[in-house]
């Protein structure tokens, strides 16, 4: 089962929060979601990892794959964190995550996802529930000509998951990031 909710936080590093459909005073009842640059509010993705084709392991980014529900999620590339085993506190990693079909390898008709791929981190995920917090949207899923090309964008999406780690105060839980 995955399940999503809003939760806004606040403290050093804590994104603020900004215009947030949903929000109580709102006209109608929205799905919540945070805004490309809103700080302070994250959404939240809970669910167990399950296996996938992947392709991830191959290109040198492994994933932990979670099933995204049904609802307003933006598909794209986040900046976020991921705790495993949030019900016994299990540890916090930093994240770079994908959110949608993967066109570069389905087109339109790839089965909607959430990939997150831990900043170094190795273990097995498989079966374990995780709590994904997205927290800026880094940007949208584009289609590429093969996968050289994505490679070299997620190398420069984790460098942004890096950059943000270090802006928002989690500079301690990335290898070798400076704060």
């Amino acid at each position: 089962m995955t399940t999503t909710r809003t939760t806004t936080s606040t403290g050093p590093g804590a994104p603020g929060t900004r215009g947030f459909p949903g929000s109580p005073g709102s006209p109608r009842p929205a799905v919540p979601r945070p805004r490309d640059t809103a700080a302070g509010v994250a959404l939240v993705v809970s669910g167990v990892v399950e296996h996938g084709d992947e392709r991830g392991r191959l290109l040198g980014f492994p994933t932990a794959n979670v099933a995204v529900p049904g609802h307003g999620l933006r598909d794209g590339v986040w900046a976020g964190t991921v705790q495993v085993d949030p019900g016994g506190g299990g540890a916090l990693h930093v994240a770079a995550v994908s959110v949608g079909h993967r066109p570069t390898f389905y087109g339109r008709d790839g089965h909607r996802l959430l990939e997150a791929h831990l900043l170094d981190f190795t273990g097995d995920l498989y079966d374990r529930t995780v709590e994904v917090r997205l927290h800026v949207r880094l940007r949208p899923q584009r289609r590429f000509d093969g996968t050289d090309g994505l490679v070299a964008q997620v190398h420069r999406d984790v460098a942004g998951t890096r950059a943000w780690a270090a802006g928002a105060g989690l500079g301690h839980l990335v290898v070798g990031c400076r704060q």
